[in-house]
């Protein structure tokens, strides 16, 4: 077991326009051959399992107010390779989004009910 692992949380999120990253060191309280307890500077102690160790996980539960976000634990030296796939995933998911409004928008335009003018793009 390698006792001298540094964890931290790096925290990606984009508010409409603006991209952030956090970096938060964690305290590394117990490791296991499955897991390692880590305490924040501040709350609870957090278990997390080391296959979970290095893994982007979307915190974003609804899109609103332009508002998405991911984190991910992993080991310090890994903070880089982190930001890189968490970039890649919230640019995934954005274009998932844009996906679904685009067909959300066709669905509209093919209503005869619709005045001329919504179907015009502003």
């Amino acid at each position: 077991m390698n006792s001298h692992i540094k964890i931290v949380k790096v925290s990606a999120a984009i508010e409409r326009d603006e991209f952030a990253v956090k970096v938060s060191h964690w305290k590394l309280l117990l490791e296991t051959s499955r897991y390692y307890e880590i305490r924040g500077e501040e709350g609870p102690v957090k278990r997390i399992y080391k296959e979970k160790l290095n893994t982007v996980v979307d915190e974003t539960k609804s899109y609103s107010a332009g508002q998405l976000s991911c984190s991910a634990f992993c080991a310090e030296d890994r903070i880089n390779e982190m930001q890189i796939e968490m970039l890649r995933k919230l640019q995934l998911k954005i274009n998932q989004y844009m996906n679904e409004l685009h067909l959300n928008m066709k669905a509209i335009q093919r209503q005869s009910i619709c005045p001329e003018d919504l179907n015009q793009p502003e």
